[in-house]
This record gives C-alpha cells, structure tokens and sequence, in this order.
C-alpha cells in the first residue's frame, strides 16, 4: 500500500455519550428473555420426550407468540442506531486504486454533505439523514422483504416491485432540483437490455465479504469504478452491449438520463455511524461534473501473472487461467451457482453469479475491448455513509477499506463491545440501480445536463468508445466540450 497523504495525520475523535437507552441496549435485554423463554419451552418438550412415550416437540410458532410483533425491537433502528456516537467528519481509509490501495480522508456524516454542497455535487449524490421519511420508509420495506428475497440474492426490479417504488421515492426527495413530477420520472433499473431480456437484468443486489458464513452471490466491487464501463469481461450477459445507449436512453434530444443508484447499508453501524467494514466511499466529481478525473483505458492482458493478480482471492484456491471466461473480474467472486440450473436453462454459470459467458474470446473482442482505471490524485475528495443515493455512471465509487490507528479501533469496540465480533463488523448492503428521466424542455426542469448524458450526445458509447481521460463537457448544451 502506498504511503498516507503527505501532511494527513490520522486524529482521535471526541467521544459524546447517548442518554437515551439505545436500540442495541433493548434488544440484548429481549434476546435475554426470549433466550430464557426459549430454554423453558425446550426442556418441556425434553420431559415429553423422555417420560416413556415420545411426544412432537413445542413448534417454534408457539415461542413467538410469546412476544407480540409490536413489542419486538425493531431491526431498522438497531442497524441505523449505534450505543454511542463519536464526534466525527473525517476518517481514513484505504482507497482501492487498480496499482494499488492509497490511503486517503474519507468525510463522513455532516462533514461530507458540506463537502457536496461546496463541491456543487449535489446533482450526483446526496447523503439523506437517519430520520428522513423516505429513506424510513424503504428501511421498512427492506425489513420486511429481506429474509423472502435474501436467497435470491439479486434480480430483476420486478422481483421486488414495493422496493423500487420505495426507492423512486428517495432518490426523488434527494434531487428535488430535478423538476416537479411533470418534469421527472424515476424508472426501475438502468434499461440497458433488450426488453425481452429483461427478466436477465441486475436491478438489485445484495452484497456480502467474500467468504462470509452467509454467503452472497455478488460480492463488494473492489476496484473504483463507474457502472456503464466498469466490465472486465465480455462475455458477461448483463454487460451493456453494441446500442444499448438507445434502449435505455431513447429521446436523448428532449429527455436527460441519470442513473443513480440506492445503496444501504443492512449490517450494524459503528460508533461514528458507518458501516464497520468495507465501507463503499464515493469520488466527488472534478469542477462539478464539468471535467473527467484522470483515468487510463486499459486492454484485457490474457497474461498468466496479471490473471492471478487481479482475480486474487484470499483462502481459496482457484485457477488464475479461469479469469477470463465466465467472470467479471471486477467483482473477484466466491459463488458458483447451481450447476443443475445452469444445465438445465442452457446458460453456464460463472462465479460472479450472472451466468454465461464460457465461449472463448476472439481476436477482434480482445483488440477493441478496454475498460478504464482511475488514477490516484491527492485531489480525489472521497465520501460515505450507511445511505447513499448517487449517480453511479458520473462517480467513480468502490469498497474500501478502514485504514486507522489501532487505538481509534479499539476505541470504537470499547464503545461498542460487538464490535469484536467478526461477524457483527462484516458489512451486508443492498444496491438499486435506477434511472432519472428528466423532461428539459419542461417548466422547472433542470438547466443542466449531466456528463454521461452530455459524453453519450457525443458519441461515447455508441461510436466513438469510452469518455475520454480529463475531458471536458458543455453541461449547459450537453455535449463534450470543444
């Protein structure tokens, strides 16, 4: 890794202690009674069984209604709410660059939405607060879904169709600016396949660490990244394929497309009020979207030494000449997949969990394909939280990684004793992808454009390849800069 930051020195926040009992406080106490309603109910059922005639043991249906629903501690404020919150804006942490992590400031809570203000950013990510009803209201949904739909992982949006309209909302509470309802849509998923393929699509994933007991089918995207263009592999079905900017983008002339995802973080916060793990930090855009940041276009290298490189998973055996087929290695997964299934539809399964994609590379694919790496700047000024709704086409995002002194660590588990616990730290989150579709030629509309939309009304990504490295756009007329 490289070195810290010149001049950044890693501080010690202040610590400022809650009065009020903390979710986490109450549900230790109800895990303690249920845990004693629990042995009760099982050592009748062990007399039954043992005095002579075995008898069906207590059903579990028999515990719950112990506890009304009602009483029950509620999931979405033990996750969002630690035992303590520390006075924090800044914290440090490894930032995932392709050549290597760099050790960077990370602004958090208030001190990153003062950062996108003054950044003009606020047309590209928005960091709604814990109360905020609408990001209420999807916490709800998500509670009551999560355990239907956890093992299915992923899918399409109308998999889960209450979530996305919970989701519509937020992101359009987040960006009011955008216009009214006359002027704004907001579309489930980002509509880059073909229609008959869209029960194929990725509108929704769940993501968990690599390896964990729990496992996900995609796992944390480790590399910085921007979603249109972050594919490594081209082979992979739900990569954007020749024209896809016309499905998903059609009346470019009137209508400007953002693509924005939702993401939240479903495991327990830390004192400071972010996920404990694997935080996903956010590059604000350079001169307020009017200009690329630095980035190099790189070629797929079918070199054995890169392979194993880039598709480096700790623990666990794998064959480095693998990389290629079957797996956007962006995403460096564990799971492989039902092989029945795959036999079954036809389509082989990759370990990114998207399936397809085992047919060899041509000449001609490997010539034209490329896929660009940012380059590190101390300029980059990097945000998170444990919600975060962004336009993940124009900000360059990824899984970092904490990167703090062992006292501040310590710190943050004496406040929080769980915290010692490898499975309370290992973040779980869930993203939606949506598109923003605003009418510029209504009244209130916004004035300007974004600078995929602006880079696509050039040319990128029909004829003309990927943006270009430091370009700059005309966000008032929408196209690239002369």
């Amino acid at each position: 890794r490289h070195a810290a930051r010149p001049g950044h020195s890693r501080r010690t926040m202040s610590l400022v202690t809650s009065r009020v009992p903390s979710a986490v406080s109450a549900r230790a106490a109800s895990s303690r009674t249920s845990r004693a309603r629990v042995s009760s109910v099982v050592g009748v059922s062990t007399r039954l069984r043992t005095a002579g005639r075995s008898r069906p043991a207590v059903p579990t249906s028999a515990v719950a209604t112990d506890k009304p629903a009602s009483d029950r501690p509620s999931l979405t404020k033990i996750i969002e709410k630690p035992p303590a919150l520390l006075s924090c804006g800044e914290r440090t942490a490894a930032v995932p660059y392709y050549d290597g992590a760099v050790d960077r400031p990370v602004l958090i809570n208030d001190a990153a939405r003062e950062a996108i203000a003054s950044s003009a950013a606020k047309d590209f990510i928005a960091l709604p607060t814990r109360e905020d009803p609408a990001l209420v209201r999807l916490r709800d949904v998500l509670e009551k879904g999560w355990r239907v739909m956890e093992p299915t992982g992923s899918g399409h949006a109308g998999l889960w169709p209450e979530l996305f309209d919970a989701g519509a909302d937020l992101v359009k509470s987040q960006f009011p600016q955008f216009g009214d309802d006359d002027a704004v849509e907001v579309l489930p998923g980002t509509g880059w396949l073909d229609p008959s393929l869209e029960t194929d699509a990725i509108d929704w994933v769940m993501r968990r660490p690599e390896g964990h007991v729990v496992s996900s089918k995609i796992h944390f995207a480790t590399r910085l990244h921007r979603d249109p263009d972050s594919w490594t592999n081209p082979k992979t079905p739900q990569r954007p394929k020749d024209g896809w900017t016309d499905l998903a983008m059609p009346d470019r002339d009137r209508y400007q497309y953002r693509f924005v995802n939702v993401w939240i973080a479903r495991s327990a916060i830390d004192p400071t009020g972010q996920v404990w793990q694997s935080p996903l930090v956010v590059c604000l855009p350079r001169d307020g979207g009017e200009r690329e940041w630095k980035f190099e276009k790189r070629k797929i290298s079918m070199d054995d030494t890169e392979a194993e490189k880039e598709y480096n998973v700790r623990g666990i055996t794998l064959n480095p000449k693998t990389w290629i087929p079957g797996t956007n290695r962006l995403l460096r997964p564990l799971w492989q997949g039902d092989a029945g299934d795959a036999k079954a539809s036809g389509k082989s399964t990759s370990g990114d969990g998207f399936g397809g994609g085992e047919e060899e590379l041509t000449a001609e694919e490997i010539a034209k394909f490329e896929f660009p790496e940012l380059t590190s700047e101390d300029a980059h000024s990097f945000v998170t939280g444990p919600a975060m709704v962004f336009d993940s086409f124009d900000l360059w995002h990824g899984a970092a990684r904490w990167e703090e002194d062992k006292a501040f660590t310590d710190e943050l588990r004496r406040i929080d004793v769980k915290g010692r616990q490898p499975f309370h730290r290992a973040r779980c989150s869930i993203e939606m992808r949506f598109r923003v579709k605003i009418d510029m030629k209504a009244d209130g509309a916004a004035k300007r454009w974004g600078p995929f939309a602006s880079a696509v009304a050039s040319g990128k990504f029909r004829d003309d390849g990927l943006r270009d490295s430091e370009a700059k756009y005309d966000l008032a007329k929408g196209v690239v800069a002369k």
